[in-house]
């Protein structure tokens, strides 16, 4: 069973709030590893934290897919401010929970192929 409230099916073409999110999160992983060397980086991983963060609650309520997993993506943006207010292990936390949220879809992905797979088999 899923927290998600089931809405209406999906439109054909591209979700450009979903390609933004991808976008994003994947200059973000770059970004935040980069953020241990160069210090120009971690400003723009906190920016690209907040605009993953915003573009993840815009298409939750636009397809009303409002998930705890979407709630625990918000832990980087957390992470982020704890940063900027002066605990530096906040950036750490955030580029952690980026790479669990990472792992985490990218599971979700190979999981929801094989059951399509399944599904067009018998």
């Amino acid at each position: 069973m899923s927290d998600a409230s089931v809405g209406p099916a999906p439109k054909k073409g591209v979700d450009l709030a979903a390609l933004t999110h991808a976008i994003v999160g994947v200059c973000a992983l770059v970004l935040g590893g980069l953020m241990y060397s160069q210090p120009w980086a971690q400003a723009l991983f906190a920016l690209l934290m907040v605009v993953s963060a915003a573009s993840a609650v815009y298409f939750s309520w636009k397809h009303s897919a409002w998930v705890i997993g979407h709630w625990l993506a918000m832990v980087p943006v957390l992470g982020v401010i704890l940063g900027y207010i002066g605990w530096q292990w906040g950036f750490t936390l955030a580029y952690a929970a980026l790479w669990i949220a990472f792992i985490h879809f990218v599971i979700r992905g190979v999981q929801s192929m094989r059951e399509a797979d399944k599904g067009s088999d018998g």
